[in-house]
């Protein structure tokens, strides 16, 4: 599968990168015409393609884990590989005319970018600390010992840390070299700096005021100084002779760029961050109801053009300021719970045995493992009528959600394991899940998909 996918994506002389999230193999293709999407959706084991956010999407489900491993070790893809190469002309793709759909589209995938490599990091520390909760729930005492100390900051490292990972993530997007732009994020952590914060004291750099904000947990500002850095670097490369670029060109790089960090980027990071804030808490306080109907009845489109990452940023924001997260991880818990009800609702229409233990299995996929792409391309998609069940039931759950309150105060999987990550507020979201899943079977059975397709 890893070979006829590279080659059929226009070989390796054609992927810029490749990386992945749960279910996808995600390549940055220099030029995307020279793939040849109708031959990679008939590969055994493909269950669809997007292209969407600068991203060329092979959606691969349980198959994923290992083809992408094959797809590094056969063609040597590693992630490192094309630092260097990136800065040469040859490698960069052809500018398109900027409009305001590709510009917000160039926005978009580099935010996506940024944020994919750490997804799993997050989800990882989220899951650590919810473990953590249920142990101290049963033993109050537990909190107290050095075990719980050392545990929690493994779980809270990914979280404080964010900066770093983002520009990381950002870097690989924008092809330039990475320690750069996470030795300018590591900055803003520094102790250097967070003691300063501390103080409280004016500070200058340069005879320029030092706006002190508190950037762990942040996104923006490392967004922000990944970008700065790029072209930075970019720039000294060409001015810099040969001789003397593997001595200037990184002092010159990020020198610079933490300069103008300090004192303009990263604060303008930090308060279209605070502004954001606001904005969750009035959606969350407000319109809540509206907000989770609406986007979980979204998302299986969304997921399906491979743009539900880009709202990963916003839902890492919520959870730093102001706390929590009334709207997003709401709606993607919904999202894969009506994908696996409305495979339920299939299931029980089916007249084959088979068939119904297939959907069967791909509903518990959805509900308890949270993958989606199985459910999307092999079940509710091809029959039509299952995806307007999956609407009805996230609108449904999200309203039932919002009224009741459900709020998401760690970062987790969207399965049913993770409803400890609502803490108190996890019976609202318990009576949401069920409401969810169930109008989705309701709504597929009635409309009987069965009439939709073959195999049913």
């Amino acid at each position: 599968m890893a070979a006829d996918i590279v080659q059929l994506v226009g070989g390796t002389g054609n992927i810029q990168s490749v990386s992945h999230c749960m279910t996808r193999l995600r390549f940055v293709l220099k030029a995307e015409d020279k793939a040849d999407t109708a031959a990679i959706k008939k590969i055994k084991g493909v269950l669809g393609v997007v292209s969407a956010g600068g991203q060329y999407m092979v959606v691969l489900g349980k198959n994923l884990p290992p083809v992408f491993e094959a797809v590094q070790k056969q063609f040597n893809l590693t992630e490192g590989k094309n630092t260097d190469e990136n800065l040469d002309k040859d490698l960069v793709p052809e500018k398109k005319p900027l409009t305001v759909k590709s510009a917000a589209m160039a926005v978009l995938g580099y935010v996506s970018a940024s944020v994919s490599p750490m997804i799993t990091g997050l989800v990882a520390g989220g899951m650590l600390k919810v473990l953590l909760l249920i142990i101290t729930l049963i033993d109050a005492g537990f909190s107290e010992t050095t075990t719980y100390t050392l545990l929690s900051g493994v779980a809270d490292a990914c979280f404080y840390f964010m900066p770093i990972f983002v520009a990381y993530g950002a870097a690989k997007k924008l092809g330039s070299t990475p320690i750069y732009a996470m030795l300018c994020a590591a900055s803003l952590l520094h102790g250097n700096y967070t003691s300063l914060v501390a103080a409280g004291e004016p500070v200058t750099l340069l005879g320029l005021p030092v706006r002190l904000m508190s950037y762990s947990s942040s996104l923006l500002p490392a967004l922000l100084l990944t970008l700065c850095a790029c072209y930075l670097e970019k720039f000294f490369n060409k001015i810099i002779p040969g001789i003397f670029k593997s001595l200037l060109v990184g002092l010159c790089t990020v020198t610079v760029t933490m300069i103008a960090g300090y004192v303009v980027l990263a604060p303008i990071g930090g308060y279209i961050g605070n502004y954001l804030a606001i904005v969750f808490g009035f959606l969350g306080d407000t319109v809540g109801p509206i907000a989770i109907a609406v986007l979980a009845a979204c998302l299986p489109w969304l997921v399906m053009c491979g743009m539900h990452l880009a709202l990963v940023p916003f839902m890492t924001q919520a959870l730093t300021n102001p706390g929590y997260d009334a709207v997003f991880r709401p709606a993607f818990i919904l999202h894969n719970m009506v994908e696996g009800g409305a495979c339920i609702g299939v299931a029980l229409r089916a007249k084959s045995a088979e068939f119904r233990s297939e959907a069967l299995g791909i509903a518990f996929g959805c509900i308890v493992a949270g993958v989606t792409e199985p459910a999307i391309y092999g079940i509710n998609l091809p029959r039509k009528s299952p995806m307007i069940g999956v609407m009805a039931g996230g609108a449904a759950g999200g309203i039932v959600a919002g009224l009741l309150g459900a709020r998401v105060y760690v970062m987790g999987c969207s399965t049913i394991l993770a409803l400890p990550i609502f803490q108190q507020t996890i019976l609202a979201a318990a009576v949401a899940v069920v409401v969810a899943i169930v109008v989705s079977a309701v709504v597929t059975f009635i409309l009987n998909p069965e009439k939709n397709s073959e195999n049913a």
